[in-house]
């Protein structure tokens, strides 16, 4: 096990984060993840998770195939829910090869219902014990999921709720408490949650997808803590920074081409992840949005607060959504 840097270390590296956080880029860039793993501590993923079941979802690449690697490594049963069965195997018999743990297959696509249903049905475990929404794409024109909403919000919201929602029975294992993490996007610092703005995504007229994206990571963030105040699960929200990943190389070409030398490895980006399904000291702690293992506000721009009322309304669409499509919007 790595020791943990010493006390003068520690405070010195938080001295110069008080510094250079506040740029946004030397915090979210490969820099800020160096600087503020120093503060880590490495006891915290030294953890046994055996008897445990991890449901990782967009598991072949980027952070999710990190995410699987690491808990595998810890020991637990690590289910891959890929889109791609090709890409999805692929994966798997690397991740199995690398780390000698139980890593299985299933085969969805998270914004299909009928697919979200039939994985479900199809897991045979009985129960679930730590869930990571992490599948997601940025699109450059608007597409339409296979229940009508816009590809967006399906993947990113709509279907991990869904997800969630059939999971709960199996959400419930007395003797190891479950936990629900949500990848977000730093990109949602920008956005004010606005239901509205959601419901016009499915609707015809311009579209920007990067804007989309943030308005539906906002969202994420919000809808983390109201699965926990709702349905008493342990759910918390992070953002991973800015990751090299093919989402990122995909659907942000010109912003990889400039920072690619300054972007966080898929495993600094999932580090988060992977400690927020971990650490001991997690459990029992309220939801809340995470970023480098430290709890930070979710709010950096003036003007993106929103108003509680939104809250209620967004929990209102994203039921509508999962039971009825495009049609359920407000």
């Amino acid at each position: 096990m790595t020791d943990r840097p010493s006390p003068l270390r520690r405070h010195l590296a938080a001295a110069v984060d008080r510094v250079l956080d506040p740029t946004i880029a030397l915090s979210f860039d490969r820099t800020g993840y160096r600087r503020h793993a120093v503060g880590f501590d490495p006891a915290d993923l030294d953890v046994d998770l055996s008897g445990r079941v991890a449901l990782v979802t967009g598991a072949n690449s980027g952070i999710g195939k990190a995410t699987a690697r690491a808990l595998a490594g810890m020991g637990a049963q690590v289910w891959m829910l890929c889109r791609s069965a090709e890409r999805g195997e692929a994966a798997r018999r690397e991740l199995s090869a690398e780390t000698g743990g139980d890593l299985r297959l299933l085969v969805a696509d998270v914004g299909d219902p009928t697919s979200v249903a039939a994985a479900v049905q199809a897991l045979p475990v009985p129960f679930v014990h730590l869930l990571l929404h992490n599948a997601g794409a940025l699109v450059d024109a608007r597409q339409l999921a296979a229940d009508g909403l816009e590809s967006t919000l399906a993947t990113h919201l709509v279907g991990p709720f869904r997800l969630t929602r059939a999971l709960r029975p199996r959400l419930s294992d007395p003797a190891a408490p479950a936990r629900v993490v949500w990848v977000s996007s730093g990109g949602m610092y920008t956005r004010r949650l606005s239901v509205d703005a959601l419901s016009r995504l499915n609707r015809p007229g311009p579209f920007d997808g990067v804007t989309a994206y943030a308005e539906v990571k906002r969202a994420q963030v919000v809808l983390s803590a109201q699965v926990a105040a709702r349905w008493g699960l342990h759910s918390q929200a992070m953002h991973p920074g800015w990751a090299s990943t093919p989402g990122v190389q995909k659907g942000l070409p010109v912003f990889y081409k400039v920072t690619r030398q300054l972007l966080r490895s898929p495993e600094e980006g999932a580090d988060t992840v992977v400690w927020l399904c971990a650490s001991p000291r997690l459990q029992g702690e309220p939801s809340a949005f995470w970023f480098d293992r430290r709890r930070v506000s979710p709010y950096l721009v003036p003007g993106t607060r929103h108003a509680p009322a939104e809250e209620e309304r967004l929990w209102a669409a994203v039921e509508r959504w999962a039971d009825r499509g495009a049609e359920g919007g407000p």
